[in-house]
C-alpha cells in the first residue's frame, strides 16, 4: 500500500510543478519495470495522481498568477474562456488532442487557472488522456527493458561473451 502512496505523491509532485519536470510516464516506468508494480493500476494511480497535480496547478495559478497580470490580460483570459466553454463541438475536441499530444499540459492548466476556467471538463478529459497514454507508454517502456534485459544480460555474465568483446576490442585497436 505505501508504494501506491509513493506512486500517487510523485505523481501529484512532477505534475504541481510549473516547468522543468520530467513525464510523469518516467516515473511509472521506473515503478513497472523495478517493482514490477502491475501495469492497469500503475497507470490508473498515476492518471489520478497527475490529474490531482495540475488541478493543484491551476488552482495555484488562479490565486497567485492572477496578481501579475494586468487588466486587460485578465479580461482577454476570461473572454477566452467564455468562448471556449461556449463552443463545446470545438472545445472538447481541441481538449482530447491537446492531451494525447506530445505537447507538455502545464501551460495549459495554468491559463486554466488564470482565466477561471471551469477545471471539471478539462480535468475529466485529462484523466482519461493520462490513463490511456500512460498504458501505452508504460506498456511499450515495460516491453523495452524486458526485451533489453533479455538481449544483453545473457552476455555480461558469459565469460565466452566477454572474452570474445575484448579480443574483438584488442583486435580493432591493433588493426587501428
Amino acid at each position: 500500500m505505501l508504494d501506491w502512496l509513493v506512486v500517487w505523491l510523485a505523481a501529484v509532485a512532477l505534475n504541481v510543478v510549473p516547468a522543468f519536470a520530467p513525464p510523469t510516464w518516467v516515473l511509472l516506468a521506473y515503478f513497472r519495470i523495478h517493482a514490477g508494480m502491475p501495469l492497469i493500476p500503475l497507470a490508473a494511480v498515476g492518471a489520478l495522481g497527475s490529474t490531482c497535480g495540475r488541478w493543484l496547478l491551476a488552482r495555484l495559478s488562479r490565486g497567485v498568477g492572477r496578481r501579475w497580470l494586468s487588466r486587460s490580460r485578465r479580461e482577454n483570459l476570461e473572454g477566452l474562456s467564455a468562448v471556449l466553454q461556449e463552443e463545446k463541438r470545438v472545445s472538447v475536441p481541441a481538449l482530447l488532442a491537446f492531451c494525447f499530444g506530445p505537447l507538455p499540459s502545464n501551460e495549459l492548466f495554468i491559463a486554466a487557472g488564470l482565466a477561471k476556467a471551469p477545471l471539471a471538463p478539462l480535468l475529466a478529459v485529462f484523466a482519461v488522456s493520462r490513463f490511456v497514454g500512460y498504458v501505452i507508454w508504460v506498456g511499450l517502456a515495460g516491453t523495452a527493458a524486458g526485451s533489453l534485459q533479455d538481449a544483453l544480460i545473457p552476455r555480461f555474465g558469459n565469460w565466452i561473451a566477454i572474452v570474445t568483446e575484448v579480443a574483438g576490442i584488442v583486435g580493432l585497436v591493433l588493426l587501428l
